[in-house]
């Protein structure tokens, strides 16, 4: 294996380096924490190290196999060395896990290893299986044209089930190879099958009874599922024996089919009638099977042919049909992204059949765990049964897992009774288990240390840019402001083209969306509340969803209703306007402006999309300042999503949006060397995969991934946390650090979604480990992380501050007009002085009759009139100054109560007026109402 252990040790050395300064730990005593106690042991542990681990293969000593040379494009150095690693792992195990960094060239070194092991073995010629994702399927067979000769390879697809028989009735797989042959299928191909239906028949007999009073009362005789094969009735085992099985035992409320453990096959007893007495006649099982292929036409018992409802495909699943005929045919399988093989699914038992049908095997990915223990119990299990039969497991025995290398969580809830008797305590409990996000350190040494080969990208470091990566928090409060941009005109066909108009976008209040929000997320957080103190609530997922969307997007927000009961917990009257531009949206403009200005290119994740239409609105706000964007959607099919990329690339677009999901496993991005996250969600695995598209061989320019979110809002504890449980994923693989290790070892109290969605319920938003001071401390040093610098300010047509206006300045002219226009070319907007020279009687009457900041005088007949201006007793915000302004051009407000000195709204109503030669100072058509205050 490679010398991950070398890794390790210099960590340690690393670390104990620090550790032994003065400052720290010198004592059992003074231990707090791992980072402690490796200063205290490190020289021991690196002696014990040296002694009793031994890597089959040394990067540092050994060199890699001569063979590697012979491929066309050469490898680097780290994957030659991983490449020969795996070569000389299989001399011990037939099965290895890859786990590599994304970007590292897992694919590539999977060729490589392949064409290595041939040559080592059967002399370059074999058969070689891919299961891989959908959209992957064209980049595999493009590496491999890279890498190999053309005269050494065929590639082919199996596309369905039929390619795979078309190939078993070609016989070619029971000759030798005659060259390397390579076949790739689809990870969602391999696994698809029949659909199945239910075989057992839902019989309901009733009799009918006459009363004493000649009522006729209809009573149930049977009522049950009855077996196909011996006609006895369904039963199932409960605490108090066999019961009859419900109609809820095969259909779900939405009256679907549903395949369970319990009803898969019949559990009757069969007499065999051997002995003429019941009781000591044998009986066995009847064991016939509850399930069967769903067909189109189907014929009934009387022989009638009749239509099934619903979908009814006539195929086979191509896993099947490997494993029924190309048994140890293939000399190597490889699956790419087993972390999503990781469960129970038709793919994980998909590639369980793959890798029985080769001879070794290689399970690649870029982030192994998610998490939770109890995820890699079936993949390890199907990759190495005997190991972990030896260690004491069985197939199933999940929580034995769990105990062993996980942690659970036992919540026991005690209700009082006070109308229980004398002889009972008054109370009764009940105790719930659920297992934790964590992961003990020993699953490592135990389970993967020999099997499993690591690479990161701080190997391929030689090759690749520098990296920055961190977070960019927002406030949701900003100055209010007017933002220009261009608003494109889409004009008829024929019609002949206009100029682009300039347009203004004005920045949302600071307090409209903060009001808003705290709104929202005070009505959801009672309503959990109410929820949390009769049992477990149900709306955890909807606060957690709609706090983490809505700010984003409050102006599509529908309400949230109860998902049981239907009843509206949140009204729909809270969505926003969809003409103001917010803080965020803004923050997201000058990101992209500054990139584009600097000649790169920007990605953009958004992962509440679709009905929500995050991606639409982005889109809409960068075109209107005439940036060249594109939208990845999910109609786009997997196999085809890279040359559409590349087409958008060749026509020129600036920006690309998409859901982080639709790229997260596989494609590249390099072209887009600055990544922003506009939502991360809280997929772990998602946004580890997602954020690392970019920064892959091949990469030229320094690459940056910006997680942003509205700082003191679920969206910043999402970041925060998000990085903690990436820490403790990481340690996993390879990547040590103090934080990582405790997390492991500690756990964090709850997946990611539930403790969001926890932590706000409780007001717990504090003592949250910041995503700043976790991405400075992850030891990813090779990739020397840091937090990405603030974007740079963009020009944009804004207002001019006010601030920088003179203070204390005297403006004199001939008339009260002329000194007021002098002061208005010097200090107002130069969009309001048009405005302010038609309204300047008004202007007039308003200074005359008092105004902060203004003041009107003549010391004598003879003299001009002074204006003195005062800037600090005027707002000095620009949105208030401008609001200012434009009163001062209004009608002024006439006091039409003196003796109570109230202020009070008239109404002026005005009509046409004959036309005269002066000119109009007020236009108003007829039955319109003007409204002044």
């Amino acid at each position: 294996m490679v010398a991950l252990l070398d890794a390790a040790k210099d960590d340690i050395q690393c670390e104990d380096s620090i550790v032994n300064e003065p400052d720290n730990a010198k004592g059992l005593d003074d231990i707090e924490t791992i980072g402690d106690y490796l200063g205290l042991f490190g020289a021991d542990l690196i002696r014990r190290l040296d002694n009793e681990y031994v890597p089959v293969h040394h990067p540092g000593v050994d060199e890699p196999l001569e063979i590697l040379s012979e491929i066309k494009r050469p490898l680097f150095n780290a994957q030659a060395h991983v490449t020969t690693a795996l070569i000389k792992g299989f001399k011990n195990h037939k099965r290895l896990l890859l786990i590599g960094e994304m970007g590292t060239g897992k694919t590539a070194i999977s060729i490589a290893s392949f064409f290595a092991l041939l040559n080592e073995v059967l002399s370059g010629k074999g058969r070689v299986i891919y299961m891989v994702p959908n959209h992957l399927i064209n980049k595999t067979k493009r590496e491999v044209g890279i890498l190999l000769d053309q005269k050494l390879f065929e590639v082919n697809f199996l596309e369905n089930y039929q390619d795979v028989i078309r190939l078993r009735d070609s016989g070619k797989m029971k000759t030798p190879a005659s060259k390397i042959e390579v076949y790739v299928i689809a990870r969602d191909t391999c696994k698809l099958g029949y659909v199945y239906e239910a075989i057992p028949k839902w019989v309901e007999r009733t009799y009918s009874k006459r009363t004493r009073n000649n009522d006729i009362e209809v009573k149930t005789a049977f009522k049950g599922w009855v077996c196909p094969d011996c006609g006895g009735q369904l039963m199932k085992d409960e605490a108090d024996g066999p019961v009859p099985m419900e109609y809820e035992d095969f259909y779900n409320r939405h009256g679907k089919p549903v395949r369970r453990k319990n009803n898969l096959a019949c559990s009757n007893q069969v007499r065999l009638y051997k002995n003429p007495d019941p009781e000591k006649d044998e009986y066995r099982e009847c064991g016939a099977r509850l399930w069967a292929a769903k067909n189109k036409n189907k014929s009934s018992f009387s022989g009638e042919m009749r239509r099934t409802s619903g979908t009814a495909p006539r195929k086979v699943s191509p896993a099947d049909l490997f494993k029924r005929y190309f048994k140890n045919c293939f000399d190597l399988a490889i699956g790419d992204e087993c972390h999503e093989l990781t469960g129970g699914s038709a793919q994980a038992h998909a590639f369980h059949v793959l890798m029985g049908c080769a001879k070794y095997t290689i399970a690649m990915t870029g982030t192994l765990m998610n998490g939770y223990a109890s995820n890699l119990f079936e993949l390890f299990f199907r990759m190495f049964p005997k190991r972990l039969i030896d260690m004491g497991f069985s197939w199933g025995d999940v929580g034995k897992w769990i105990d062993l290398y996980g942690v659970r969580e036992w919540v026991t809830k005690i209700k009082k009774n006070d109308d229980l008797n004398s002889s009972s305590n008054g109370s009764s409990s009940k105790t719930n288990t659920k297992e934790m996000p964590a992961a003990a350190p020993q699953l490592f040494t135990d389970v993967l240390s020999d099997v499993a080969c690591f690479i990161q990208m701080s190997d391929m470091f030689e090759v690749l840019p520098e990296l920055r990566e961190g977070p960019l928090f927002v406030p949701l409060n900003q100055e209010r402001k007017f933002i220009s941009c261009s608003v494109r005109i889409h004009h008829k066909p024929g019609r002949k083209k206009r100029k682009i108009k300039k347009g203004m976008r004005l920045l949302a209040p600071s307090w409209y969306l903060e009001k808003n929000l705290s709104e929202v997320s005070n009505r959801l957080r009672r309503a959990v509340e109410k929820e949390l103190q009769t049992g477990q609530s149900v709306l955890l997922g909807s606060l957690l969803n709609t706090l983490l969307s809505y700010p984003d997007v409050p102006f599509n927000f529908e309400g949230v209703y109860h998902p049981h009961t239907h009843a509206e917990i949140v009204s729909p009257d809270y969505r926003l306007s969809d003409r103001l531009l917010y803080p965020k949206e803004l923050e997201l403009i000058k990101f992209v402006k500054g990139r584009i200005k600097a000649g790169r290119k920007v990605g953009i994740y958004a992962t509440y999309t679709g009905k929500l239409g995050t991606l639409q609105r982005l889109q809409m706000l960068l075109e209107e300042r005439g940036i060249k964007t594109a939208v990845l959607e999910s109609d786009v099919k997997g196999p085809e999503r890279e040359e559409w990329i590349a087409q958008r690339e060749r026509e020129g677009i600036q920006v690309l949006l998409t859901n982080p999901i639709l790229v997260s496993t596989g494609l590249d991005l390099l072209g887009f060397s600055s990544l922003y996250f506009y939502q991360t969600g809280h997929r772990l695995s998602i946004v580890r995969q997602s954020s690392r598209r970019h920064w892959r061989i091949g990469q030229q320019n320094l690459c940056e991934t910006v997680y942003s979110g509205y700082q003191g809002t679920m969206q910043e504890l999402a970041i925060n946390l998000m990085a903690a449980k990436m820490s403790a994923a990481l340690a996993l693989e390879g990547q040590y650090s103090e934080e990582g290790l405790s997390s492991l070892t500690e756990g964090s109290g709850g997946s990611l979604a539930t403790e969001l969605a926890k932590r706000f319920v409780g007001n717990k938003i504090e003592g949250v480990a910041s995503a700043e001071s976790i991405w400075g401390k992850m030891t990813i040093d090779a990739s020397q992380l840091v937090i990405a610098a603030p974007p740079e300010k963009t020009e944009s047509a804004e207002v001019e501050s006010v601030e920088d206006q003179p203070t204390g300045k005297h403006y004199y002219g001939e008339s009260y007009e002329a000194v007021l226009l002098a002061w208005a070319a010097d200090v107002i907007p130069s969009d309001l002085i048009a405005r302010f020279e038609k309204q300047i009687d008004f202007v007039v009457s308003n200074v005359q009759g008092g105004v902060n900041g203004l003041s009107l005088s003549r010391k004598s007949l003879l003299e001009n009139f002074e204006l003195t201006w005062a800037p600090e007793q005027a707002h000095a915000n620009e949105m208030d100054f401008r609001r200012w302004v434009y009163n001062l051009t209004n009608r002024p407000v006439r006091l039409t109560n003196e003796s109570e000195g109230a202020w009070n709204l008239e109404v002026f109503v005005e009509g046409k007026k004959i036309k005269t030669k002066t000119k109009k100072k007020y236009n108003v058509s007829e039955g319109q109402i003007a409204f002044n205050f």
